[in-house]
């Protein structure tokens, strides 16, 4: 899926995420067993910063967070899950995200928050929607 944001940045140009959505397993918090859960990965197309000593230092850093809104049209069941928050990372990609939504067909919306520095400074936002078939 691609989808387009505006800048965090005023002095950037807007840019399109490519997000990709799977059917996988992922450990729960305190559980001992994988469970089928949705994964996402994904990047974008800003220019790569360049290598240096320093590559933290310059004026293009971006913070990301994930909302993953879902409905299990299988089961009936629904929910948001918030990915992992990314900060101060000159190439912003997509933070760890897990969402466990059982198995069945599942459409979701994906919102990438991306700010100037952090997710909440001068958010915005790129919405994709997709479907994918989580199995066992």
């Amino acid at each position: 899926m691609t989808c387009t944001s505006a800048n965090p940045l005023f002095w950037a140009p807007p840019f399109t995420w490519t997000i990709n959505a799977a059917s996988g397993a992922s450990l729960r918090p305190g559980a001992a067993d994988l469970e089928p859960a949705l994964l996402l990965s994904g990047g974008n197309e800003l220019p790569v910063p360049p290598g240096g000593l320093l590559p933290s230092f310059g004026l293009n850093w971006y913070g990301t967070r994930v909302l993953v809104d879902w409905k299990n049209t299988t089961t009936g069941a629904s929910g948001r899950s918030v990915s992992d928050e990314a900060a101060w990372h000159q190439m912003p990609g997509i933070p760890i995200n897990r969402t466990w939504t059982g198995t069945g067909t599942v459409s979701f919306t994906v919102t990438t928050q991306t700010g100037a520095g952090f997710w909440f400074v001068n958010p915005q936002n790129a919405v994709c929607r997709g479907e994918v078939t989580i199995v066992p």
